[in-house]
């Protein structure tokens, strides 16, 4: 029986009378990517944020590893990464950026912090520019140092909030790769939402289209013919 990651149970957020969430039931498989669709607004990102533990005062079960997440176990979420609303220190060098993340781990000794950080940026193939500043980066390299940032430790979870915005057509492929890697190498769980309906087609193993508040559709990405007409009509 495979192992489910994570599950999302009768999931509910609101804003005032403002229903973002009306009840959303999911789950993650380990070594599997899953696509996320809809339109803004639809609740992507706020259903991400409830999963990070970035926003709280919601109902229902988030289970990571048949156990309960609470947004207080920072040991547990240390194996969910994220690329969710990543900032940089722009005059600070790759290498010293993801140090001051790493550093906020204080149970990681230091020998284990500056291995970690040299794998994550060798696995984005940023290693050559570890010692170069934030600011003298291409947007793609960008976005392959906030992958490292999310990979630095080495979670069994990932959630990207739409990782190939702002890409050219050579770094999506690069980005995609990674991500085809991740699951290869580590089988790590990749849930990532995105409005490049190409993308989405292309890299997943299941897809989810969000809309008013509920996912409407969920199933194993078939590559059928006119599949990307079809859910766009599914995100109206």
């Amino acid at each position: 029986m495979t192992r489910t990651i994570l599950e999302i149970r009768d999931l509910r957020k609101s804003y005032g009378r403002n229903n973002i969430l009306n009840g959303i039931d999911l789950q993650l498989l380990p070594g599997k990517i899953t696509g996320l669709l809809g339109r803004n607004g639809a609740g992507k990102t706020t259903l991400m944020k409830c999963v990070l533990g970035l926003t709280a005062n919601y109902h229902g079960k988030v289970v990571f590893n048949g156990k309960n997440l609470s947004t207080t176990d920072t040991q547990t979420r240390m194996k969910i990464g994220s690329l969710v609303d990543v900032q940089f220190y722009e005059d600070l060098t790759a290498y010293d950026n993801l140090m001051l993340s790493i550093r906020l781990i204080d149970s990681l000794p230091k020998k284990e912090r500056k291995r970690l950080i040299q794998e994550s940026l060798e696995f984005v193939e940023l290693s050559n520019a570890a010692k170069k500043k934030v600011k003298n980066f291409s947007f793609g390299m960008k976005q392959r140092l906030a992958l490292a940032l999310s990979l630095i430790t080495k979670p069994e979870l990932l959630i990207l909030d739409e990782p190939f915005v702002g890409l050219d057509p050579i770094g999506v492929e690069e980005v995609k790769d990674l991500l085809r890697k991740l699951c290869r190498e580590r089988g790590t769980a990749i849930l990532f939402s995105s409005h490049q309906m190409q993308e989405v087609c292309d890299l997943t193993d299941n897809i989810l289209v969000l809309s008013k508040g509920v996912i409407s559709y969920s199933d194993q990405n078939r590559h059928f013919e006119n599949q990307q007409a079809q859910l766009i009509e599914l995100m109206k």
